[in-house]
């Protein structure tokens, strides 16, 4: 089911909110027993069976975890016996529904974007969010290993943690220390409820999603679709700056409606987005794009790839290794993967300038340059996220820089429309930088004015709906 859905909007989340905060006032593990079945329920109202890989993962990694937890007479060996199983179980779940057709495609037949798996694996619908709740079992089991958690949560409270329906199946990805004390107790068991400011941030996000973009993807969908061959170096950049600003409103907006659930609940979780396109440099913009990830992924595997790889040429072995996983678990393309290597080239690319301090590359210290730099760095990239076939993502990734054709080919105002989001976009997350700026937002006369504008508007295309594109991975 998706939040921005009418039965979502009107039927399952106001019931929910009126029936949560009574149970909690009279019992509070009854209510998380509550919130456990409606998050499970949520899931899987459209599609049942997505329960299973998720109980699946959740039971393995349960059991593992609390052996590590309780049993103080393990070896060391054991300890990584245990953890080498979880990951056995998880990615063993991922390979099934996730990556099959690609290691097929791989190892049997390269030269073909799509063939048939062995066994009719490919058939199977991929589970929504599942690499986003692997995350979180897998973070509860590394924490365990790492004896950094004391207690056992009861295990319906563990399930709760993984199933959580507000971030479930787009982020942010939350750690153990993000829902439980020190005692192991849900940290939402002695929260009140934001009611003011999660409508408030729900609203945005049925702006972002409904207003801006669901109607971008319209125009970036004609313009994938059409004869890239014949399109110039100006629409390319255009479809570039296209789907790089959809995918930020459709992410972003998950991620401020999965927070002011969360904040209504009674649950502080951190933001996922802190104005990425204004980020002077292509480190700054990933400490600033879906946080939860690159904190997960720096560390859970950076680090531990830092410790175990020789660190020559400014650790550049584990960063472009961290950065092309990264890019394989957004999906199952290589595509995906030349996409995350190009980013960590550029993270390394900055890295090596910061640290030998060239002096030739004086003139990236003027702000403007070094934004406007790594703005066209990072829109670049999402060609390869976006395309649909190695030729197309190819053919439009070298457009960017040849200039020998300037034409126009595509929708008029799909140009403007860019433009405009565009040049939005930058100046928005340029003013929220003022004190100023941040005292008129918090105002409550302007959060419900805001918020009124918001879901109107949101209201006004709610007809027209898609699903998240975070909802593949």
């Amino acid at each position: 089911m998706y939040f921005h859905s009418l039965s979502s909007l009107i039927i399952f989340l106001p019931i929910f909110f009126i029936t949560y905060p009574l149970i909690k006032i009279k019992n509070i593990e009854l209510s998380n027993l509550f919130l456990l079945f409606f998050s499970l329920l949520f899931y899987s109202f459209d599609i049942p069976w997505f329960l299973i890989p998720l109980l699946i993962s959740s039971i393995c990694d349960y059991f593992l975890s609390k052996e590590l937890i309780e049993n103080k007479k393990f070896t060391n060996n054991k300890r990584i016996f245990y953890l080498c199983l979880s990951l056995l179980i998880n990615l063993g779940l991922l390979i099934t529904f996730k990556y099959s057709s690609l290691i097929s495609q791989t190892f049997f037949d390269l030269n073909k974007e799509k063939i048939t798996t062995i066994s009719g694996l490919d058939k199977i619908i991929l589970p929504v969010g599942i690499s986003f709740y692997t995350f979180q079992t897998l973070s509860f089991v590394f924490d365990s290993y790492r004896k950094e958690i004391l207690k056992m949560p009861k295990f319906h409270n563990y399930l709760l943690y993984v199933a959580y329906f507000p971030q479930l199946v787009a982020g942010p990805i939350l750690r153990p220390k993000d829902f439980f004390n020190r005692s192991s107790d849900p940290l939402l068991n002695n929260k009140s409820g934001d009611i003011k400011n999660g409508l408030n941030r729900i609203c945005y996000g049925l702006f972002l999603k409904l207003c801006l973009a669901d109607e971008l993807a319209r125009f970036n969908d004609i313009a994938f679709q059409s004869d890239f061959y014949s399109l110039s170096t100006i629409d390319a950049w255009t479809m570039s700056f296209g789907f790089g600003l959809q995918i930020y409103y459709d992410f972003s907006a998950y991620s401020h409606m999965a927070i002011g659930i969360s904040k209504i609940i009674g649950l502080p979780i951190k933001e996922n987005f802190n104005f990425p396109y204004s980020s002077l440099s292509c480190t700054k913009f990933w400490r600033k794009w879906h946080i939860s990830l690159s904190n997960w992924v720096s560390d859970y595997l950076y680090s531990f790839l830092n410790k175990k790889i020789p660190l020559i040429f400014f650790g550049s072995i584990p960063l472009l290794l961290t950065w092309s996983i990264m890019g394989i678990w957004h999906g199952a393309s290589w595509r995906f993967a030349l996409w995350g290597f190009i980013n960590g080239l550029f993270i390394l690319i900055h890295r090596v300038f910061k640290n030998l301090n060239l002096t030739f590359f004086d003139f990236l210290e003027f702000p403007f340059l070094s934004w406007l730099i790594n703005l066209l760095s990072i829109m670049s990239t999402w060609i390869y996220f976006r395309s649909t076939s190695w030729d197309q993502a190819n053919n439009l990734y070298f457009k960017l820089f040849r200039f020998d054709n300037l034409d126009l080919g595509l929708r008029e105002n799909y140009y403007l429309m860019v433009f405009i989001f565009a040049i939005s976009t930058f100046i928005f997350g340029h003013l929220f930088k003022y004190k100023e700026i941040k005292k008129i937002l918090r105002n409550d006369y302007f959060k419900i004015f805001s918020s009124a504008i918001a879901l109107s508007l949101g209201l006004i295309f709610i007809n027209s709906q898609r699903s998240f594109i975070y909802f593949q991975f």
